[in-house]
């Protein structure tokens, strides 16, 4: 495991159960609860767009996301 990821997932860790937001592709902005994640993808639910629609659940590529944030 490479120092970087290893950042990343000591951080995840800490965040699961709270509110975050993120960005998909410089496109889309989600905010919803950290559920899991693992190497290859994370698990928001109770998620919300920057338009206001509501889902239950996205599982977002980490590759694809450009950036992430504790709310």
């Amino acid at each position: 495991m490479s120092e970087k990821q290893y950042l990343l997932d000591k951080t995840l860790e800490s965040w699961k159960g709270k509110r975050v937001a993120l960005s998909v592709s410089n496109e889309h902005s989600f905010t919803g609860i950290l559920e899991d994640f693992d190497e290859e993808v994370i698990l928001l639910r109770d998620v919300v767009d920057i338009a206001g629609n509501r889902a239950k659940g996205l599982v977002i590529k980490i590759e694809d996301m450009n950036w992430i944030m504790l709310l």
